[in-house]
């Protein structure tokens, strides 16, 4: 949306002033009526440079104002020049690529009019050029800032389109992954635990069979069957196994997916880093640290005033220190707010604790004991 008056406008304004100086300029007692009439055509010819629409009749129309007011200037009223300069240079500006030429020759009249006329017009001559040329720099700055519109446009519907395309191949992506893994969950049943219950079942019909005839061989299939059936369970939990993520991957990859977003939404540099053996981090340590981190992360974006920040997990010898530091303005004094307080609470619960600094920009760090390894 536009705001404030166009160039156009402006220009139209200036006019206007400049036209009823000319009718003040000019009038007396015995003012003719061609003067009058002379003033009205003026009006009507500018006003038809900007009601026509076609390019070459509008720069005719502002041709044929320059020559009406040179001749009323000469055979009617000599004030009647200080109306030229400002159509003649908009006719300069819109015809030619180079118009200083024609804003030179705007101002040889000025020696031929009457001494009473001559410095209001050298006056409004200047200032014509002077207006011309800010409104030139204007037009020039705008078509330029349309064009770059007009280009980040463009570029953000690539964008847009190219993030369409990528999230749809994500899903996609997600989908045969998960078909995958379907498949080989079924390949892995059908092929270990299928057959285990299947040799399983034989043998106990077989045995079922046999156990009023041969006792002896009912049992020995009765025992098969019972082992069988203890490699198929077996197999069962080594599949479930395989399958189930570890806790440290899903503890971990969670907090790093959350520090990107977080990141790339708040226009911060958030960065994941950790030391020690992450297995031995349990999963209530897992739910503590990441409530704690997004807590911090929050006030860092709220109040830190920083441009990075990072997270660093450190597992010791009896003890999880997790660390988030960034790189903001700090605080002399550390005011405890219902923020910090709801991390010591939760640190508690685990026998942990919080301690916060803001000597050097701003950190908290969650510690939370843990078995020796």
């Amino acid at each position: 949306m536009e705001r404030g008056p166009r160039p156009d406008s402006w220009l139209i304004g200036v006019k206007l002033v400049l036209l009823l100086y000319v009718a003040i300029a000019s009038y007396d007692q015995s003012r003719s009526a061609w003067e009058t009439i002379a003033l009205l055509l003026y009006v009507c010819l500018d006003l038809l440079g900007y009601i026509l629409r076609v390019d070459v009749w509008r720069k005719a129309a502002q041709a044929l104002t320059v020559l009406f007011v040179a001749a009323a200037a000469v055979y009617i009223e000599p004030v009647m020049a200080l109306l030229a300069p400002i159509p003649l240079f908009g006719l300069a500006a819109s015809v030619l690529s180079r118009p200083a030429p024609i804003y030179a020759l705007a101002f040889l009249p000025l020696f031929a009019l009457p001494d009473n006329v001559q410095l209001p017009y050298g006056l409004i001559a200047a200032l014509g050029l002077l207006f011309h040329m800010l409104h030139d720099s204007h037009v020039r700055k705008t078509a330029t800032a349309k064009e770059l519109v007009e280009k980040l446009r463009e570029e953000n519907n690539r964008l847009a389109k190219s993030l369409v395309d990528s999230n749809e191949y994500i899903r996609q992506s997600e989908y045969t992954f998960k078909l995958e893994e379907r498949n080989r969950l079924s390949q892995d049943i059908h092929d270990k635990i299928g057959h285990s219950m299947t040799g399983a079942l034989i043998q106990m019909e077989a045995a079922k069979r046999l156990q009023a005839a041969d006792p002896v061989r009912s049992a020995e299939l009765l025992q098969n069957a019972i082992a069988i059936s203890k490699d198929g369970i077996e197999n069962i939990r080594q599949v479930l196994r395989d399958t189930k993520p570890l806790a440290e991957q899903l503890g971990l990859n969670r907090l790093r997916l959350f520090i990107d977003e977080f990141g790339a939404t708040r226009g911060l540099r958030a960065t994941l880093t950790f030391d020690g053996e992450i297995g031995r981090i349990e999963p209530l340590h897992w739910r503590i640290i990441h409530q704690n981190v997004t807590e911090a992360l929050t006030n860092t974006a709220k109040y830190a005033g920083a441009t990075s920040v990072s997270v660093h997990i450190e597992v010791l010898n009896t003890m999880v220190k997790t660390r988030v530091a960034d790189n903001g303005s700090g605080a002399s004094k550390v005011i405890k707010g219902l923020g910090i307080a709801g991390m010591e609470e939760r640190a508690a619960t685990a026998g942990g604790k919080v301690i916060v600094d803001g000597s050097d920009g701003f950190s908290v760090t969650t510690l939370l004991p843990c078995e020796r390894p």
